[in-house]
């Protein structure tokens, strides 16, 4: 999705200096069979001091215990959030909840416990959200000008296009990693060389606009390329 980096860029800095961080996901199909269980995003674009949260998110999977994800979802209307303790919050009565404590724990003591989240509902079940990581609470006019922002952000990058195909030795490779064989151990099921397994990894992880080999197995399951 090459077009939403530089749209995102735009968000961010039109923002100005009180946001510290910015995020973007999409997933065109946010849910997995179970309908309780997010599936990792397909797209996430972060900027400023919410970069460091992309490699747990999406590598720890914290993405899925996340409530203002949950929450999105489950709602039309932008919302503020906080993760500090006796404010005011659509999260308050998550943040009891024991697989909410380490992401909590991560973003408090990243700085990055307040902020405010666009929920973008999609043609086709698509869900993506646009969330700025803010130092203090926002007021209904800085939330209706974010929504605005996010709602033309969305316009702009429209729906983005399918990742793949991925060739069959791209797609055996990742299926080996699937099972937890690492790449010495599938180049001598293949009989390859170790450095060919690790091309066709990184370039299955390129098609599929994953961060990595967990995210790039992840995608491929759902979309079917591995069973």
């Amino acid at each position: 999705m090459g077009a939403a980096g530089p749209q995102v860029d735009q968000v961010f800095a039109a923002l100005g200096s009180g946001v510290q961080g910015l995020v973007y996901d999409y997933s065109p199909q946010p849910f997995s069979t179970d309908p309780a269980r997010f599936v990792l995003p397909e797209v996430i674009e972060a900027r400023g001091s919410a970069e460091q949260l992309v490699a747990d998110w999406c590598g720890r999977a914290l993405y899925r215990a996340d409530p203002v994800q949950g929450r999105a979802a489950q709602i039309l209307q932008p919302f503020a959030w906080s993760y500090h303790a006796g404010e005011p919050s659509r999260i308050a009565g998550d943040l009891a909840q024991p697989e909410v404590g380490e992401v909590r724990e991560r973003l408090l003591s990243w700085g990055l416990g307040r902020g405010m989240t666009v929920p973008l509902h999609l043609p086709a079940r698509g869900f993506a959200t646009l969330t700025a990581f803010v130092e203090a609470d926002v007021g209904e006019a800085a939330l209706a000008r974010f929504a605005l922002m996010a709602f033309g952000l969305q316009d702009r990058i429209g729906t983005p296009p399918a990742h793949g195909p991925l060739s069959p030795r791209e797609a055996e490779c990742l299926g080996h990693t699937a099972e937890g064989l690492s790449a010495k151990q599938i180049a001598h099921v293949l009989c390859r060389s170790e450095s060919m397994v690790v091309k066709h990894l990184q370039a299955a992880a390129v098609k599929l606009g994953a961060r990595n080999r967990s995210h790039a197995v992840a995608l491929a399951t759902r979309q079917g390329w591995i069973t």
